[in-house]
């Protein structure tokens, strides 16, 4: 099983240069650990200074690394045209030597999609269309293609990417819909943090049924597994130390409408069953615990890759260090 990071810049009463400055002195020590990738996630138009442009954050990261693969976890793919995505993409894998990973995302926000004026309903055509046009821009000479919401003739992108036959692209999804929607135009479907483990095991089903009517290979799948983390040297000090900072975060999910209970159900804004629910979704605890649930993720699910978030808002930079060191340390080796 491989371990990644992945950070969601929300900023809140901080400072956003200093919090950018310290997650590259954990990514650079992650990487010492043999850490697999660094993805940057992305949201617009929020209070807490959420980063909104995870392509100019992936180059600061990869200038600063050289072993890390470097990705976007996710970007909202409807919100942009897939030619500027293709050709910002091929840039990164260059400059990073070939660690590109593309991840992409449906998004789900009416607010992002009225402020750059894109419907709602139409998510689902723009991310088959975009991964579509995106695949071929990167592994044709000449392109052309026709959809209903992208068309190009005769388009010739250059550079194009190290990574042959192109970097991988990670679709994230959470319903069976936008599952089955990621088997089919993705290489790697990611799934997401606030997902059951029951639920991510009827998804697993979903995801391997559509990969054979795919023609695609639908057995020993890889499966990059968000999930909030936290170690620390007892249980009882790292809920301490770690649940208000991850908290933070679920409420703002909460507040999205984006949350859902064992059974996949969505809850409510509002409904305090959720944040009871979060603990069975959460590492956080002792190395021994953090190895007990990463195990119970890797046999039970399949996971190949555990997409850790252990920077949060409120959470000081040498607390993240010492979880970082602990989980490369002490959990790393036994799973």
């Amino acid at each position: 099983m491989n371990w990644s990071l992945i950070y969601s810049y929300q900023i809140g009463e901080g400072s956003a240069f200093r919090a950018f400055a310290e997650s590259l002195a954990q990514i650079e020590l992650a990487e010492s650990y043999g850490c697999d990738a660094v993805l940057i996630s992305e949201h617009h138009f929020v209070d807490n200074g959420y980063f909104p442009a995870p392509f100019i954050a992936m180059s600061a990261i990869a200038a600063r690394t050289r072993k890390i693969r470097i990705g976007s976890g996710i970007i909202i793919l409807p919100l942009y045209d897939p030619v500027h995505v293709a050709e910002h993409g091929a840039v990164l894998d260059i400059i990073s030597g070939g660690r590109l990973i593309l991840g992409v995302g449906q998004g789900y926000r009416q607010e992002e999609f009225e402020g750059f004026g894109i419907p709602l309903s139409s998510r689902p055509g723009r991310l088959k269309e975009g991964c579509s046009l995106i695949r071929a821009l990167w592994t044709q000479d000449a392109v052309s293609y026709e959809g209903k919401h992208f068309k190009v003739r005769n388009l010739e992108l250059r550079p194009q990417p190290i990574q042959q036959p192109h970097p991988p692209i990670w679709v994230a999804a959470k319903s069976k819909a936008a599952v089955e929607l990621a088997a089919e135009v993705g290489d790697v479907w990611f799934a997401d943090p606030v997902t059951s483990l029951q639920t991510l095991k009827e998804r697993m089903g979903n995801y391997r049924a559509r990969l054979r009517q795919c023609g695609k290979p639908f057995d020993n799948v890889q499966l990059p597994l968000m999930r909030e983390a936290y170690c620390a040297n007892t249980d009882e000090e790292a809920w301490k130390e770690a649940c208000e900072p991850v908290l933070y975060v679920y409420r703002e999910y909460l507040k999205w409408g984006h949350m859902q209970d064992d059974q996949g159900q969505p809850i409510a804004p509002g409904d305090n069953r959720a944040l009871d629910l979060l603990r069975k979704r959460f590492i956080i605890g002792s190395p021994e615990t953090c190895i007990r649930e990463c195990c119970r993720y890797r046999d039970e699910l399949g996971a190949t890759n555990l997409v850790l978030r252990m920077r949060f808002p409120g959470l000081p930079h040498d607390r993240v260090i010492n979880s970082i060191r602990l989980w490369a340390e002490k959990v790393i080796p036994y799973v």
